[in-house]
């Protein structure tokens, strides 16, 4: 990749590959699991809130799992992308809205907040390295 243009849009592409397997996973965790391999640095750290989560593994299990475990289906929507490249590495920041039904009750609830992100540029393209997400309430 040549531009900074071409490079935020693959970060943003790569960002929109994770919504979609995390809406997948709640209906077909597998399928999920199969997207998120090349989404995530082996590396991989990040803080929902809850404990941190280190590596690729780690943040798979949590969204297959912790957060699509308890939902039906999952709807993410991003807004308002700032994304900077600097060289092989990237930030981006997003603000999220996320609807959601619990298996348990029923309900449809609505999740908003932000994603603060790294990004890293390995030999199969650019992956997301961190996640910071903050839940607004």
């Amino acid at each position: 990749m040549t531009g900074l243009a071409e490079q935020a849009l693959a970060i943003a592409n790569l960002k929109a590959r994770y919504c979609a397997a995390a809406d997948l996973s709640a209906a077909d965790p597998g399928a999920a699991r199969d997207l998120f391999a090349a989404i995530f640095t082996e590396d991989f750290v990040g803080d929902y809130g809850v404990q941190p989560l280190k590596g690729a593994q780690a943040i798979t299990d949590f969204l297959c799992t912790a957060i699509a475990g308890n939902s039906e289906w999952l709807i993410h929507m991003l807004h308002s992308p700032r994304i900077e490249v600097a060289g092989e590495t990237a930030t981006g920041d997003w603000t999220v809205h996320v609807h959601l039904k619990r298996r348990a009750t029923g309900a449809v609830d609505v999740v908003i907040g932000r994603y603060s992100d790294g990004f890293r540029l390995t030999p199969d393209g650019w992956r997301i390295a961190t996640v910071r997400f903050e839940r607004l309430e």
